[in-house]
């Protein structure tokens, strides 16, 4: 389970979702809290955001039609699907408009790359997992 120290605050964000967001913010904290249990779940900026060792990886953004998976070191990930969007510096996001748009194996990538970042910066940062294991869905 993710470590979360505001779970009812995410919580309680979700809940007061139109759908579909609200359908969609459910699935990728499912995801994210199965597939990444060290990753820490707090509301910060009124969003679910994740961390790890302290530093924010990626956080949930909803919008009046959409919801964004934001990539805080976006701009340093690999992205040969070209799905990621932002013209920043360093953020990228990914944009979802349906529970359709959920593609669990690109989020995979994207959210491994997120990790291994963390930890190449972070001298005592070890998951105590393979980032590239692979996982059946």
């Amino acid at each position: 389970m993710v470590k979360n120290n505001s779970t009812s605050d995410a919580d309680l964000y979700q809940s007061e979702l139109p759908q579909p967001q609200k359908e969609i913010v459910r699935r990728l904290r499912a995801f994210i809290a199965r597939r990444y249990p060290e990753l820490t779940e707090s509301l910060k900026w009124h969003v679910p955001i994740y961390s790890l060792n302290g530093k924010n990886l990626l956080g949930l953004q909803d919008f009046t039609t959409h919801i964004n998976l934001n990539f805080f070191r976006g701009a340093q990930l690999h992205d040969a699907r070209g799905i990621l969007v932002g013209t920043g510096k360093i953020v990228r996001h990914v944009t979802f408009r349906s529970v359709a748009d959920i593609d669990r194996g690109a989020l995979k990538e994207f959210i491994d790359q997120a990790i291994r970042l963390n930890l190449d910066t972070h001298p005592s940062g070890d998951s105590g997992r393979m980032v590239g294991q692979t996982e059946v869905i």
